[in-house]
């Protein structure tokens, strides 16, 4: 059985209740791990590195596009 599907079984025998206390632990754990990795405005200055300067323009279009 694949992880997949395992995972599919272990949702599928939740009750309304179970789900909804999983929903809240992975969008609290989600919003915890970009909240690791977010760029924040004092991080973004001129000396910075190429590859950093890449990471920032793709967190700020990631926000304008309204993605979370």
């Amino acid at each position: 059985m694949s992880m997949e599907s395992v995972f599919e079984k272990l949702v599928q025998d939740l009750d309304d209740e179970g789900l909804a206390l999983l929903r809240r632990a992975v969008a609290s754990e989600s919003g915890g791990r970009r909240q690791k990795s977010a760029l924040q405005v004092e991080d973004i200055h001129p000396g910075m590195a190429e590859a950093d300067r890449q990471r920032a323009m793709r967190e700020i279009a990631r926000v304008l596009r309204g993605e979370e």
